[in-house]
């Protein structure tokens, strides 16, 4: 089910999070067919490329990876591009997951921060605080320090089972 932590960390209170559940996944970059050998007509490509997400699904803007509560939603408060400007996305079974983890988490009124450990930005401190390089991932990691790793375990009854206060 879910694992202890191999090492002893600091809360995520302490680490000042702003949620109190934090997702970490490991996204891709998004390679895109040749317009050519698609069927996917070029307003669904065009959605797709500015969503970083496939086809017409789109995520709340408080669980994109990268999101942080002290963004005040103008335009010069968006962290600075990363220096690969590589459409992004996150695979589909990590979507799943993603989908799991935030069903749950609204179920119980709980915040989740979602990290992409590829293009964390402005979380770099928790992935390099958190993950380390025998990590499984997707992890999900309660405040206490407990973490859910690997996308079996991602099942939405172990998800509220693992989030549910205590």
């Amino acid at each position: 089910m879910w694992t202890g932590l191999s090492q002893p960390v600091t809360s995520l209170r302490s680490a000042q999070t702003p949620g109190s559940l934090v997702l970490f996944v490991s996204g891709e970059p998004k390679v895109l067919p040749d317009i050519r050998e698609s069927t996917v007509g070029l307003g669904e490509r065009m959605a797709g490329m500015l969503s970083g997400l496939p086809g017409n699904l789109a995520l709340p803007k408080h669980l994109q990876p990268g999101y942080s509560e002290n963004q005040s939603g103008g335009a010069d408060s968006n962290p600075s591009p990363n220096s690969d400007e590589t459409p992004w996305h996150l695979p589909p079974a990590q979507m799943a997951c993603l989908g799991i983890v935030s069903d749950a988490a609204e179920q119980q009124r709980k915040e989740v921060l979602v990290v992409d450990v590829n293009r964390p930005g402005p979380h770099r401190d928790l992935v390099d605080q958190y993950i380390g390089p025998g990590d499984v991932l997707p992890m999900l990691l309660r405040p206490d320090g407990a973490r859910l790793e690997g996308q079996e375990n991602f099942l939405p009854n172990i998800v509220r089972r693992f989030i549910a206060p205590r």
